[in-house]
């Protein structure tokens, strides 16, 4: 935000028919900063970028210099509706001059675009890389809980890397732990996601399939506008946003990466991110999943096989965190097998005693006594994994003593 405090307002123009270079010509001869999007297929379904202030919307003189304020928001949008007979909604201005009735697709449109979801539904994976900071230990449960194979590599700077083909109703997924980053490449659409809450209207995302068009103001011409006010609508704060998420990133090189389209986008994309470049050909589909160098395959199979991976996974990871507590569990599991025996026991004598006191209690029930039922349902489940969890390691165990007596015979 500059010293005008300008601040970026987002919006969409839908229309039955719609040139973008019209509408860019309209907006340029009000003097009006804005940045437009669309997507070739669907010109009339038009976003729209500007920056607004407290007295209206940036606009740049054709001499050039700082923004100064033009027409309100509202304005902006009515005028533009009126213009070009549309439903223009920009941040919280709505104006609609959509003649009652029509549909911004034509029969033809409506058509075509039917028939195309039919095929995204017939084959519409999509392959994605998300990055983040979710423990190597976690990716085996992850895949078994949810369904779906997955790849992980650790990156730099305790950064880790899942991949997965994603079946059509798993689109837009996330896996990890929060923050993340996703790349997805689906229908030769390539995007990156930021996501850094569960509020859908935080996400960040850039789309590389869509065109884009920098209206200057008045001035004439894009590469005459300073960077710093381009960047007011342009994709600038997209692309540091999603960069400053990813360990060794290189912000300046991923937004140099909007300018690019199809494949060389997808690679431009994943240097600037400092990715292996494997993760691109599995990106455009040229290395299968359980193929990508350095990655390792997770199979979305039964819990208790995840269990006992997750558990390896953990035991080999003498830096993280909660070793020494996996230390001391695992020294009780095998050689005081009864310790863990006896708090199970106990663990689940409260959880069945909290669970039948909640189900026994009269209607309506108190906050309390819900919770408490949760909580003991809790205990019962917890109690049965420590049971089973103690016994897999006691196993574990006493295979590596069998092996280790067969070699030495």
């Amino acid at each position: 935000m500059t010293a005008n405090q300008w601040e970026r307002i987002e919006g969409m123009i839908v229309a039955r028919e719609l040139d973008p270079q019209e509408v860019a010509a309209d907006l340029g001869s009000r003097g009006v900063l804005a940045q437009l999007e669309w997507f070739e297929r669907s010109p009339q379904l038009l976003g729209i970028c500007v920056a607004g202030g407290a007295e209206g919307v940036a606009t740049v003189a054709a001499g050039g210099g700082e923004p100064v304020p033009g027409p309100t928001v509202a304005d902006l949008a009515e005028s533009l509706a009126a213009a070009f007979d549309a439903d223009v909604r920009l941040g919280e201005a709505e104006a609609d001059h959509l003649p009652a009735g029509a549909s911004p697709l034509s029969e033809d449109d409506a058509r075509a675009e039917a028939e195309e979801e039919d095929d995204l539904d017939a084959a519409g994976t999509s392959r994605i890389v998300e990055i983040g900071r979710t423990p190597a230990s976690s990716v085996p449960l992850l895949a078994a809980l949810e369904g779906v194979d997955l790849a992980d590599m650790a990156l730099g700077d305790g950064g880790r890397a899942l991949l997965a083909v994603l079946p059509p109703e798993r689109l837009g997924w996330n896996f990890g732990e929060l923050p993340l980053v996703t790349l997805s490449m689906s229908h030769e659409e390539f995007q990156a996601f930021l996501v850094t809450d569960e509020h859908i209207e935080h996400v960040v995302t850039h789309n590389w399939a869509m065109l884009r068009v920098l209206v200057p103001g008045a001035l004439g011409s894009a590469e005459a506008l300073p960077a710093d006010i381009a960047d007011l609508v342009g994709d600038r704060s997209e692309t540091d946003a999603i960069a400053a998420q990813v360990p060794g990133a290189n912000a300046d090189a991923l937004y140099a990466s909007t300018r690019l389209g199809g494949e060389e986008a997808v690679r431009a994309v994943v240097e600037a991110l400092a990715l292996p470049a494997a993760t691109a050909d599995f990106l455009l589909g040229r290395t299968p999943l359980e193929e990508v160098p350095g990655a390792e395959m997770h199979l979305a199979r039964g819990i208790s096989n995840a269990i006992g991976r997750s558990v390896d996974i953990m035991l080999k990871e003498p830096d993280s965190p909660s070793f020494p507590i996996w230390d001391a569990y695992h020294a009780t599991a095998v050689d005081r097998p009864w310790i863990v025996r006896i708090g199970a026991s106990v663990e689940a004598a409260v959880g069945a005693t909290l669970l039948a006191l909640a189900i026994r209690a009269e209607s309506p029930r108190s906050g309390w006594t819900r919770l408490g039922g949760v909580l003991g349902g809790f205990l019962v489940v917890d109690s049965v994994a420590e049971v089973s969890l103690a016994k897999y390691l006691g196993l574990r165990a006493e295979r590596r003593r069998r092996d280790r007596g067969d070699a030495d015979r």
